[in-house]
């Protein structure tokens, strides 16, 4: 009798860190190697799960933090655990983490072990393991809503999504009825997971992705930005600029608390709050260009 294969183990690397530095810790962990992220919430901050088939990182741990620190003063020294697990809880903790989600009133956000989506709703599948942004975290489920509310067919919105990440958000603004959507990311990873993502969910020909702007002034009717508080007061001006009159800037990736900052500096670059969804502690704004939009700084992104 053949005895049965061991089973497969992971080691594991968990980072706490401060919620703006998640985006450093997600890239340091995939240029590492790790071939996706899991992301939780953890008071203020954020966790973030990366499963490797081998071990090694650990000594590089210490280094990073370092260049955090005197990169990020304002925000605390990360802290991390390393473990192992097996294939089995492995799996099976992915599928734990990351339940289908029915946001607004037509979306359906499911990973690709779940098939049926419910009657009305429009599906968009992810791999979880794949990168940032599944709609479980409160600002990505906020984006979602608020394309749900703005994106018609009759409309038909050309779309601009700035850190796009999955590419969740220009999927989505697509499958809601958007003629076109650019996500852009710096992150070239980032692109080429939100490719992937899109051709799964046959929209890749709509969806344009790019890890720059540059500095075109092209008239976008929705411009979403799930970033972090201090880069939407940062880019306000560029963002309004690229809004045609009329249009929706929608802003996210700012925890409730920070929210007053952010709509502070979009009304002062013209734009006019609208709306605003809170969802677990993180706050999502949606403002109008009815008013000439600002054109004195940009932003490269």
């Amino acid at each position: 009798m053949t005895n049965p294969d061991p089973p497969r183990i992971w080691h594991a690397v968990e980072i706490v860190a401060d919620a703006e530095l998640a985006d450093a810790v997600g890239a340091f962990l995939l240029e590492h190697g790790a071939p996706g992220l899991q992301t939780e919430d953890r008071g203020a901050g954020v966790a973030v799960i990366a499963h490797f088939d081998r071990p090694g990182i650990a000594d590089d741990l210490d280094p990073f933090f370092d260049h955090l620190t005197t990169n990020f003063p304002d925000s605390g020294r990360p802290s991390a655990r390393c473990f192992e697990v097996e294939e089995a809880a492995w799996e099976e903790n992915w599928k734990a983490h990351f339940p289908p989600l029915a946001i607004g009133t037509r979306l359906f956000v499911h990973p690709p072990w779940i098939a049926d989506v419910p009657a009305g709703r429009i599906g968009i599948e992810l791999d979880p393991g794949m990168a940032f942004g599944t709609g479980q975290h409160g600002s990505t489920h906020g984006c979602l809503a608020a394309l749900d509310d703005l994106v018609t067919p009759a409309a038909a919105p050309r779309v601009l999504d700035l850190g796009t990440g999955s590419g969740i958000l220009a999927i989505a603004a697509v499958k809601l009825g958007a003629r076109s959507a650019l996500a852009v990311d710096i992150d070239p990873l980032a692109c080429e997971i939100a490719a992937v993502n899109a051709a799964t969910n046959g929209v890749a020909a709509q969806v344009e992705i790019a890890t720059t702007l540059g500095e075109s002034r092209r008239d976008f009717d929705i411009v979403v930005a799930n970033l972090f508080s201090g880069m939407l007061i940062g880019f306000a001006n560029d963002i309004a600029s690229r809004l045609r009159d009329g249009g929706h800037a929608i802003g996210a990736g700012l925890e409730t608390a920070e929210a007053d900052g952010v709509i502070e500096a979009w009304t002062a670059a013209g734009m006019e709050m609208q709306r605003r969804y809170d969802v677990e502690g993180w706050s999502t704004i949606v403002f109008s260009a009815s008013r000439p939009a600002a054109n004195n700084s940009s932003a490269e992104t």
